[in-house]
């Protein structure tokens, strides 16, 4: 009876833990861990976890678009040979 106890409080601390993580305190249930939780900063105010990677994934990739767009177009100035 102890295995199953054991077991079953494990799986509910993990997806209390799933929960929190991705949805952050101030989201998880409802809100319930929101007063035990410090004031959001102006980076956690943008959203959940996962929109907050995929925002900054986005970023990576226009910068390096710009780079590339950059390296590819012609200089102003002539290269020397």
């Amino acid at each position: 009876m102890q295995k199953v106890f054991g077991i079953l409080f494990i799986l509910v601390a993990i997806w209390v833990g799933i929960e929190v993580f991705t949805k952050g305190t101030d989201g998880a249930f409802g809100g319930l861990f929101a007063s035990h939780s410090p004031a959001p900063a102006s980076a956690q105010a943008s959203g959940t976890l996962p929109n907050r990677v995929r925002d900054q994934v986005n970023s990576a990739y226009r910068t390096h678009e710009e780079r590339m767009l950059q390296q590819a177009e012609p200089d102003d100035h002539p290269r020397e040979q």
